[in-house]
């Protein structure tokens, strides 16, 4: 799925860039030939698989693990895993990073940063955001929902993930929320990215690692945000007509964009 010619450029980050050993926890679902009430078909899993075992192929500190979701609902609890595909990077300091759906379009240049920033030990954030972190007692959830094609979508899902390797009380998702359109129904969603804090607080529109920081600290403490902590563009989380990639990144011919 990823082209030669960025697999290795991928290949050469990763020899450069990876610190520690990256674990990826695939959990899917197989094709059934009979008829399983309440059991929808997981359309994006075998796409999904193809792609993490060429991203794994890509270093020897990279390993994958493949679970059927239905005989490992013990590992799927242990990393809050409630639907496939889904997938969990985990790397030296065992803060698990989930992503749910196929991370294509341009979150695929977002899934090789992720990758390296947790073989990482320490994450450092900007200092305002520390400082909120510092702040935290409890466990906050963060969950960005993202389209393949919102090129808002990468930079808070980036945020996201550097403030869960940041802090042990931030659990942080992303969901390609194509991929679940009756979840997407279920919450309102109509632009992305929008953010979900704490199942409690949602904000619709980009935000930099310091809003996002102010605002899982009012989530969890009832804090004020400061003038920082406000939302900005969105993308219609309909499917728009495919357009250039991000800036940073290059568009191939498998529809994957790749980081420069």
């Amino acid at each position: 799925m990823i082209p030669l010619r960025d697999q290795e450029y991928i290949r050469e980050r990763f020899a450069r860039e990876l610190e520690g050993r990256v674990k990826i926890d695939y959990f899917t679902q197989r094709a059934s030939a009979l008829f399983v009430p309440g059991r929808e078909e997981c359309a994006a899993c075998d796409d999904t698989r193809k792609l993490l075992e060429e991203v794994a192929a890509l270093s020897e500190k990279v390993t994958l693990i493949e679970h059927e979701f239905s005989e490992a609902r013990e590992e799927a609890a242990k990393y809050h895993v409630d639907r496939v595909p889904g997938i969990v990077v985990r790397g030296p300091a065992n803060r698990p990073l989930r992503f749910f759906g196929i991370p294509a379009g341009n979150e695929f240049p977002n899934f090789i940063e992720t990758i390296i920033a947790a073989s990482h030990q320490q994450v450092a954030v900007a200092p305002e955001a520390a400082k909120a972190l510092k702040k935290l007692k409890d466990n906050v959830s963060v969950t960005v929902y993202v389209t393949p094609t919102c090129p808002h979508c990468p930079g808070v899902v980036r945020a996201a993930y550097r403030l869960a390797l940041a802090s042990a009380h931030v659990e942080a998702a992303a969901v390609e929320i194509s991929e679940f359109p009756a979840l997407g129904q279920q919450l309102g969603i109509r632009a992305v990215p929008f953010t979900i804090i704490a199942n409690k607080t949602a904000i619709a529109g980009a935000m930099d690692e310091q809003a996002l920081a102010e605002h899982v600290l009012k989530a969890a403490t009832g804090e004020a945000i400061g003038a920082a902590a406000q939302a900005g563009a969105t993308t219609s989380a309909e499917p728009p007509a495919q357009g250039g990639p991000p800036t940073g990144g290059t568009a191939t011919g498998s529809g994957l964009i790749i980081p420069r």
